[in-house]
């Protein structure tokens, strides 16, 4: 069960503290463990077991107290993303159906919804922090304990099932693949409503205080480093990248106790790593997806080492996966997609719940694996654009962009991106006598869908090419956007 992983600190270090948030929030391993079972209690008196509990708020120890609850009370924890607009998080509580919404009044006034609502620090909020201990059944191994969204190749919301083994196994995983320390403090600067959120899990595993940043601004990043003495940390290459220009200008400032730093989404080039050699850091890489619970693969620091030393096509590796989890090849060649098996593997989408055929998780990532069972990442799945460590369809852009009257047709592809990892690129037809401008698309996308998921770049062309079979041929067009843009900001051709 997930609150088993704090089980061993609370009785060792019970004091040691478990959740900082820059709410000014803490709870030690004890409150912790004495809280979320009496939210657990309060939960299990408001709804059946197996019903849906949601939260849609920014980072805080509120936050990371319903990743035990919930799933204590044999529940299961909905995780709304607060960066979408309030008609895409209702699209997700529809998909999740909850009986209870839980979060920030910020995020909770902006919906219209008739599920009962409490928000975080209400009366409601602290009669539930007080309620007697959970006394229920113990949820199984196999019940599920979080739904966590993905964007999917389709654009439609889709949860990924995840029950108290998948996420123990994969927080089990990352310790060995990783090598996580012990009694560390960590830093987390990603939404917890994101599966990245399971570092919170393997950090309380290997007893360490997690400090919860409820977005990733450079100068706070180092103060906050400085002022608990943050040992490791995961970021984002875009993180990384604000964080080396921040500390270029302003001196560098030193940040004595930062011992590593772990990253994921995509790879950093060695002159980045090189660049941030001052910081006396090792690296880590990790490659996992939302339906794997967390990583499954790992890149560590001999190999970083190694690739600002010279052999820098290592730095394009994932890695190698750790021992219970299998990774293979489905394909005629030595290049294919690349499919999963193992106990962290999420149980299925929500609600139907089918687990993957034989196990296999079919990632839609096309890799190779080496002679010596090393992982590469060829390309992405196709229709899926990783930018800032966000996973954006490109389904549901080009749907947006197709109801601007001066569209006729549209394609949506990303590009290289040397700071976001990936670049959202419209291959744009427009009408005949039309000729929408590109700011204009970028503001029409900008109405209807989050800003993060706006095109960065406008292609115009005559003509979409097209398959045999009259399909969109989306490699051509990849091609050609990733040729046709060379430099940053929106171009056309």
């Amino acid at each position: 069960m997930l609150h088993h992983l704090i089980a061993a600190t609370v009785a060792t270090a019970p004091e040691r503290p478990a959740l900082i948030d820059d709410r000014g929030g803490t709870l030690t391993f004890a409150e912790l463990d004495r809280y979320s079972a009496a939210l657990a209690g309060w939960v299990a008196a408001q709804t059946d077991p197996g019903e849906r509990v949601a939260v849609v708020a920014d980072n805080s120890v509120a936050y990371g107290l319903l990743y035990y609850a919930v799933a204590r009370a044999g529940r299961i924890l909905a995780l709304i993303n607060q960066r979408l607009d309030p008609a895409e998080q209702a699209g997700q509580i529809a998909v999740s159906d909850p009986r209870i919404l839980l979060g920030d009044s910020a995020y909770l006034d902006a919906l219209d919804n008739q599920v009962l609502a409490i928000r975080f620090g209400s009366t409601e909020w602290q009669r539930a922090l007080h309620h007697s201990r959970f006394s229920g059944s113990a949820p199984t191994e196999d019940d599920p304990a979080w739904l966590v969204f993905t964007s999917g190749s389709t654009g439609a919301p889709k949860g990924a099932v995840h029950t108290h083994r998948s996420l123990a196994a994969a927080v089990r995983g990352t310790v060995e693949g990783r090598s996580v320390p012990a009694n560390d403090v960590y830093l987390f600067p990603f939404p917890m409503c994101h599966i990245a959120g399971y570092n919170v899990l393997v950090r309380h595993a290997t007893g360490s205080t997690v400090l919860l940043a409820k977005q990733f601004r450079p100068a706070e990043f180092v103060a906050t480093v400085n002022a608990h003495r943050v040992a490791s940390c995961s970021l984002a290459p875009t993180m990384l990248h604000a964080l080396l220009a921040h500390l270029e200008s302003a001196g560098a400032p030193v940040m004595p106790t930062l011992r590593e730093i772990a990253y994921g989404s995509a790879a950093i080039s060695a002159d980045v790593i090189d660049r941030a050699g001052a910081l006396g850091v090792d690296f880590h890489q990790g490659y996992g997806m939302t339906e794997t619970g967390g990583n499954v693969t790992f890149l560590g620091p001999a190999d970083h080492r190694a690739g600002v030393g010279g052999a820098a096509e290592l730095l394009r590796s994932a890695g190698f996966p750790h021992s219970a989890v299998e990774v293979a090849i489905d394909g005629a060649g030595a290049t294919g997609e690349v499919l999963i098996r193992g106990p962290q593997v999420m149980a299925g989408y929500w609600p139907d719940v089918v687990p993957p055929a034989d196990g296999w998780l079919r990632t839609g990532d096309i890799g190779r694996l080496d002679a010596t069972g090393r992982l590469w990442i060829v390309d992405r799945a196709k229709d899926v654009i990783i930018t800032g460590g966000e996973n954006v369809s490109s389904r549901e852009v080009e749907d947006v962009l197709s109801t601007h009257p001066d569209v006729d047709a549209v394609a949506v592809v990303g590009v290289p991106d040397e700071y976001w990892g990936e670049a959202i690129c419209a291959v744009v037809v427009a009408r005949a006598d039309a000729r929408p401008s590109p700011k204009e698309l970028e503001g029409h996308v900008r109405k209807h869908l989050s800003s993060f998921k706006r095109p960065r770049h406008v292609l115009f062309v005559d003509a979409l090419p097209a398959t045999a079979n009259g399909k969109v041929a989306k490699g051509r067009i990849r091609a050609f956007a990733r040729r046709a843009v060379t430099g940053a900001g929106v171009v056309s051709d």
